[in-house]
């Protein structure tokens, strides 16, 4: 069978740690390198691979033409397969007939600006902007060509609610507190929506063997491909870390910009 699960999330909202539990669990369990390849299909983001298939290169074209294409590109890719693929993304949720199921991972706002700042090397007040930008693209540069194509991650707000909506596919969200809260039950709770049957014992040895203390050593020891900028890739992983570090005005700012979807979610009050 072919088709694209998706593990989808808003940036810094635990999308790369989900990756590195699912990969441990697919093998067993066993112990993962960060810096390891990936099995096919667990990321795809490249120009190369994009221009190949179309036969043009995306820096011919416009946002809108890339992001028109891609449909297509996808399609064709997870056709050729003849096992399901499992993508990660950042962008907005789009109604793909090929897609068999979503994983969507979301974080509290609040934090997730405080992970982008320090991932980015940006102010918390310049992640604070990202966050609200309606329609925001990003990985797109007048000056020089990025390895990988712009993505459509829209503001946290319109990213959560794209996954939120009614789509033809499963679609299971979990939250980066529930994860950090108790690992083995939020993973098992996704797996068949992934297409795995459970195994208790394996999701067991995934927690185990992708503890976030183990992610940073490995980093520590020997880097981190994914990583950009001059800070560690993986943090402290902290649930409610904004609650010391925010100044009033910057918590104002993203409670007046996501606080409807906020409260949807529960990180706010319902009457919000």
């Amino acid at each position: 069978m072919s088709g694209i699960y998706w593990l989808a999330s808003y940036p810094k909202s635990g999308n790369t740690w989900l990756r590195l539990l699912l990969r441990s669990y697919a093998a067993g369990g066993a112990a993962v390198d960060i810096n390891g390849t990936a099995p096919d299909g667990w990321s795809i983001n490249g120009r190369t691979q994009f221009d190949e298939s179309i036969g043009l290169a995306a820096s011919d074209l416009t946002d809108a033409e890339i992001l028109a294409w891609w449909p297509s590109v996808l399609q064709k890719w997870a056709q050729a397969r003849t096992e399901p693929a499992y993508l990660k993304t950042h962008t907005m949720c789009r109604p793909f007939d090929f897609t068999l199921g979503v994983v969507y991972l979301v974080r509290d706002p609040r934090d997730v600006a405080l992970s982008l700042a320090r991932h980015t090397d940006r102010s918390i007040d310049a992640a604070i902007t990202i966050m609200g930008t309606q329609d925001k693209i990003m990985d797109r540069s007048r000056y020089r060509l990025q390895p990988g194509l712009l993505q459509s991650w829209g503001s946290w707000s319109q990213n959560v609610e794209s996954y939120l909506a009614p789509a033809p596919f499963p679609v299971h969200i979990v939250s980066y507190e529930a994860m950090r809260a108790d690992s083995a039950a939020a993973l098992s709770g996704l797996l068949p929506v992934l297409g795995f049957q459970v195994d208790h014992a394996a999701v067991k040895a995934a927690v185990a063997a992708t503890a976030l203390e183990t992610l940073r050593g490995q980093e520590a020891a020997k880097g981190f491909v994914e990583a950009v900028g001059p800070h560690r890739f993986f943090g402290e992983g902290r649930v409610e870390g904004w609650r010391d570090r925010l100044t009033p005005a910057q918590r104002a700012r993203i409670e007046a910009d996501h606080g409807r979807v906020m409260a949807r979610l529960g990180y706010l009050d319902a009457d919000y």
